[in-house]
């Protein structure tokens, strides 16, 4: 099942944007760009797999993050960008019927 509410494609080059090596992560503007991104897409793809068993890890990894955000760390926007983005990486993969 493709998503009706997301771009899939889109939301690919952003979860592959976030999980690069951590050597090549971006500056902190471009990561809070990402995040925003990242939160907009799966606010899309939350319609399409709210009602798919496959999902629901996903969906829980989603509800700790959108309500609990990044540590106060150094670290903390990347890591929580990477998160994000594996748990749109999930959902997309809930959507398409791919393990």
């Amino acid at each position: 099942m493709a998503s009706t509410h997301a771009d899939l494609d889109a939301g690919t080059v952003l979860v592959l944007r976030a999980l690069v090596p951590y050597n090549q992560m971006p500056d902190a503007d471009t990561i809070a760009h990402l995040v925003d991104d990242l939160l907009t897409h799966g606010g899309y793809l939350l319609r399409d797999v709210a009602g798919l068993g496959e999902a629901s890890a996903a969906l829980g990894d989603w509800h700790n993050l959108t309500t609990h955000g990044p540590t106060d760390s150094p670290m903390g926007n990347w890591n929580h960008a990477r998160a994000l983005a594996r748990a749109v990486r999930s959902m997309h993969r809930a959507l398409t019927g791919q393990q």
